[in-house]
């Protein structure tokens, strides 16, 4: 399903609080002024991302929506989003809120559970999200796209109480997810920008280390309940993975469900022949693997195994208090901006 832009599906009330919106501020309106009926859009950015072309896609972005007559406000700043989400709730003027980063940035924006449209100019590694809906990276053709666009209502999925929006993983995957985290943290405490050559050392050093507990699966929705073993987990929202590999090729991100994939055998050399398999889009059709389109399941381990939402640790199974999570489907639950060539 579709809305056209100027519908206004998620705008806040009228008599909700305004805000004067300047050309190329930084940070979030301040509550308590006045728009005075001007569009605007919130840019919600990551000065890490891109190796540092960040800045210069927000101020060609910004230029780009001015000429269009269309105003604009940056976050860069975890506190200046979260204001940013909040005052765009309550402003029908604003017309979408924009993530000019990576993968962990929409992540993080779609947690904010915003009430406007959302979309993307991509400035990350992967940038997957984007890739699913079609955004590219030139500033000029999104402001075409905010100005003229449309909104697809798009489904997420919710990990105990955390959104992903394009999936979830437990065992080997997220376990070199983590080890790559931990690379990437600087003396600072803050992650440094990153490229796929920097995954070759934490999959080499997860094959070697990781034990490949069991995890357990259990499907509850109704008339299809059943329990899967596994070592490897993965639940997709969007088929979407690094390097392209099509682990969910048939997943839709508005069919209302999750696609889950279950590895079962464990090992090292297990892994790769798997990996083989999906490389080759063989692997949904071979013992050993499991797939099925799912709406809420509960995952368990007695051992502690890792996870990964979108990319980005989650986690342990079995890490604390909560010995099984549960992953359910939400449907519609945001709206993306999209171009009108966008099927």
């Amino acid at each position: 399903m579709t809305d056209r832009l100027g519908n206004d599906r998620n705008a806040g009330p009228d008599n909700g609080p305004a805000f004067v919106v300047s050309g190329s501020s930084e940070g979030p309106p301040s509550a308590g002024s006045t728009s005075r009926g001007r569009k605007w859009v919130g840019i919600v950015a990551n000065a890490g991302a891109g190796r540092g072309k960040c800045r210069v896609r927000v101020h060609r972005l910004i230029e780009a929506l001015g000429r269009d007559g269309i105003q604009s406000h940056v976050a860069w700043s975890v506190h200046e989003r979260q204001t940013l989400v909040h005052e765009s709730a309550f402003d029908r003027h604003c017309r979408c809120l924009v993530v000019v980063g990576g993968d962990g940035t929409v992540a993080s924006l779609i947690n904010e559970r915003p009430r406007v449209p959302i979309t993307v100019l991509p400035s990350g590694t992967e940038n997957l999200f984007a890739r699913y809906f079609r955004l590219g990276h030139d500033p000029e053709a999104l402001a075409e796209t905010i100005h003229h666009g449309r909104v697809v209502h798009t489904d997420v999925g919710r990990m105990s109480g955390r959104r992903f929006g394009l999936m979830a993983g437990f065992g080997f995957d997220a376990a070199v997810v983590t080890r790559h985290h931990l690379l990437r943290i600087a003396t600072t405490g803050l992650p440094r920008p990153t490229n796929r050559i920097a995954y070759i050392e934490p999959v080499l050093y997860s094959s070697f280390s990781y034990r490949f507990p069991a995890v357990t699966v259990t499907v509850d929705d109704p008339g299809a309940e059943e329990t899967i073993e596994g070592t490897t987990v993965f639940v997709f929202n969007l088929p979407s993975y690094a390097l392209g590999l099509p682990f969910a090729p048939a997943a839709r991100g508005d069919d209302g469900f999750l696609d889950l994939v279950v590895f079962r055998k464990p090992g090292p050399l297990q892994a790769l022949y798997y990996l083989w398999l999906v490389v080759r889009g063989l692997h949904l059709e071979r013992p050993g693997i499991e797939h099925r389109r799912v709406r809420r399941i509960t995952i368990s381990s007695s051992e502690r195994v890792p996870v990964q939402l979108d990319g980005d640790p989650g986690g342990y199974l079995n890490g604390g208090l909560a010995r099984a999570w549960t992953a359910e489907v939400e449907p519609k639950a945001v709206d993306v901006l999209v171009s009108n060539s966008f099927v």
